[in-house]
C-alpha cells in the first residue's frame, strides 16, 4: 500500500527544504460544469448544458483535479515517482463519495491513456494524449538524491503539471469522466497493476509500432474518396491550426529564452555590482552600488517568476491544444480505417453475388443456396459498418465542436491569468526601482 507520507510539492517556485512538504497555493480549478465562464451569453450556456444532459451529465455535475505533490520511491535505477492526486466529485455518476486522495505512478497514467484509447478512440471520442516519456525527467527521477529533489525539480514539475492537465481533460469529458477504469484510476486508494504495454521494448510495444506502419502503408495504398464537404473544410482547418500553433509555440518558446537570459543578465551584473561595492573605497558610492545589487536581484527574482509564468501558463497550454490537435487527426484517421474496412466488405459482397449468380448459372443449387446465406450474412455486415460509419462520423462532429469551445475557454483563461501575472510583474519592477530611487536620494 503507498501512503502519502513526505510528498513533495507540485509548484512553480523553488521551495525551501525547511518549508512544509505539501503546502500548495490555492489551484487552478477545472471544473467538468460547463458554465464556469460567466461571460458566455444564455444561448450558448443554454446549448451547453443541453449537451451535457444529452451525454448523461446533470447540469450541475463538476470534477475537480489537483495533483498536489509528487515522492520519489527507491533508489538508482529503481528509482520512480509517484503522484498524489486530490478529487472533488460533485453530481457525476458513478461516484459515491465526494472526495478521494491517491496516489499514481507515471506508467499507470499511461496505461490508463492506453486503455481509454483502445475502448473509445475507434468510435470516434478524443481520448487527450497523455505526456511523453522523457529523457531528462527519467534521469533526474534516477540519480538526483533527495536533497537535490528539492533544488533541480523543474523537469519533474512540468511533467507533473502536464499530468494534472491529462487528469483535467478527461474529467471534462461526460464519457470518459463516467468510464470504469478512469473511475477505478481516481477511487481505487492502492496500486494498480503495472501495465505491460508502459515499457518502451515491451512486446505489446513492438506490436504497436508495427501496426503504425501497417496503418500508413494502409492509408497511401487505399485513400480515401472523401464526399462529406464538412470533413474536408475540418480537415483543412486543422493542418492549418497546426501549423499557426506550431509558429506560436516557437515564438512563446523564444520568449522563454529571452526572459531566461535577461533573468541571468540581471542575476550576473547584480554579482559584478556586489564585488565592485566591496572593493569601492567611498562610502557613499559603495552604498549606492550595493542597494543598486540588491535591486538587480530582486529583479532576476521577479524576472525568474516569469518565466515560470510564460511556461506554466502559456506554453503549456499551447503545447497542450497541439496534442490534443495531433489526437484529433488520429481519431480522423480512425474514420478513414472504417471506411476503408466498409469498403472492402462491399468488395467482398460483389464478389459472393458473382459467385452465387454463377452458380445459379451452372445450376449448381446446394452451392447457390449456401452462397445466399453467406450473401445475407455479408450484407447484414456491409449495413451494420456503414451505420457504424455514419455514427462515428457524428461523433467526430461533436467532439470536434467540443474541443473547439473548450480551446476557446482554455486560451482566452490562459490568457486572462498571464495578463493578470505580467501586471504584477511589472509593478513589482516598478516598486523595486522606486524604493532604489528613494534609498539613493535619502
Amino acid at each position: 500500500m503507498i501512503n502519502g507520507d513526505d510528498l513533495l510539492p507540485v509548484s512553480d517556485e523553488e521551495t525551501q527544504p525547511h518549508e512544509s512538504k505539501l503546502v500548495i497555493t490555492k489551484p487552478y480549478e477545472d471544473p467538468i460544469s460547463p458554465n464556469q465562464n460567466g461571460s458566455e451569453d444564455s444561448n450558448s450556456l443554454n446549448e451547453q448544458q443541453q449537451q451535457q444532459q444529452d451525454d448523461g451529465l446533470p447540469p450541475d455535475a463538476s470534477f475537480i483535479i489537483n495533483l498536489l505533490s509528487y515522492e520519489k520511491r527507491g533508489e538508482g535505477i529503481n528509482a520512480y515517482l509517484v503522484y498524489k492526486i486530490a478529487s472533488h466529485v460533485s453530481n457525476v455518476p458513478g461516484y459515491t463519495r465526494s472526495s478521494y486522495e491517491i496516489l499514481r505512478r507515471f506508467s499507470d497514467f499511461l496505461g490508463l491513456r492506453e486503455k481509454l484509447v483502445e475502448k473509445y478512440q475507434h468510435t470516434g471520442i478524443l481520448v487527450p494524449a497523455a505526456p511523453e516519456k522523457s529523457i531528462s525527467a527519467l534521469t533526474k527521477t534516477k540519480l538526483n538524491s533527495a536533497d537535490e529533489e528539492h533544488n533541480s525539480n523543474e523537469v519533474v514539475d512540468k511533467r507533473a503539471r502536464d499530468l494534472q492537465r491529462f487528469l483535467r481533460r478527461i474529467a471534462r469529458h461526460p464519457k470518459l469522466v463516467t468510464d470504469c477504469d478512469f473511475r477505478d484510476f481516481i477511487t481505487i486508494d492502492g496500486e494498480l497493476p503495472k501495465a505491460a504495454f508502459t515499457s518502451a521494448l515491451s512486446g505489446s510495444s513492438m506490436k504497436k509500432m508495427l501496426k503504425s506502419f501497417g496503418d500508413v502503408f494502409s492509408k497511401i495504398a487505399f485513400p480515401m474518396d472523401e464526399n462529406d464537404r464538412w470533413f474536408e473544410q475540418v480537415h483543412s482547418q486543422v493542418d492549418e491550426l497546426d501549423e499557426l500553433m506550431g509558429r506560436l509555440l516557437a515564438g512563446i518558446d523564444q520568449l522563454v529564452l529571452g526572459r531566461k537570459g535577461m533573468t541571468t543578465g540581471h542575476d550576473q551584473f547584480s554579482k559584478a555590482l556586489s564585488m565592485l561595492a566591496s572593493c569601492e573605497e567611498n562610502t557613499s558610492l559603495a552604498r549606492t552600488l550595493s542597494k543598486l545589487s540588491e535591486t538587480h536581484e530582486n529583479l532576476a527574482m521577479v524576472g525568474k517568476h516569469m518565466t515560470q509564468e510564460d511556461s506554466s501558463i502559456l506554453l503549456e497550454t499551447i503545447q497542450e491544444h497541439m496534442a490534443l490537435t495531433n489526437v484529433l487527426k488520429e481519431v480522423f484517421y480512425e474514420r478513414v480505417k472504417a471506411w476503408q474496412n466498409w469498403q472492402n466488405q462491399v468488395q467482398l459482397l460483389n464478389k459472393k453475388r458473382e459467385i452465387k449468380t454463377r452458380h445459379e448459372l451452372a445450376g449448381n443449387t446446394d452451392r447457390a443456396n449456401q452462397c445466399k446465406n453467406e450473401l445475407t450474412d455479408c450484407e447484414n455486415k456491409v449495413d451494420q459498418m456503414e451505420k457504424d460509419f455514419q455514427n462515428m462520423s457524428n461523433i467526430i462532429r461533436k467532439e470536434f465542436k467540443r474541443n473547439c469551445q473548450q480551446r476557446r475557454e482554455d486560451i482566452k483563461e490562459a490568457l486572462l491569468r498571464y495578463m493578470e501575472s505580467l501586471i504584477e510583474s511589472e509593478k513589482q519592477t516598478l516598486e523595486q526601482w522606486e524604493k532604489f530611487q528613494h534609498e539613493v536620494k535619502s
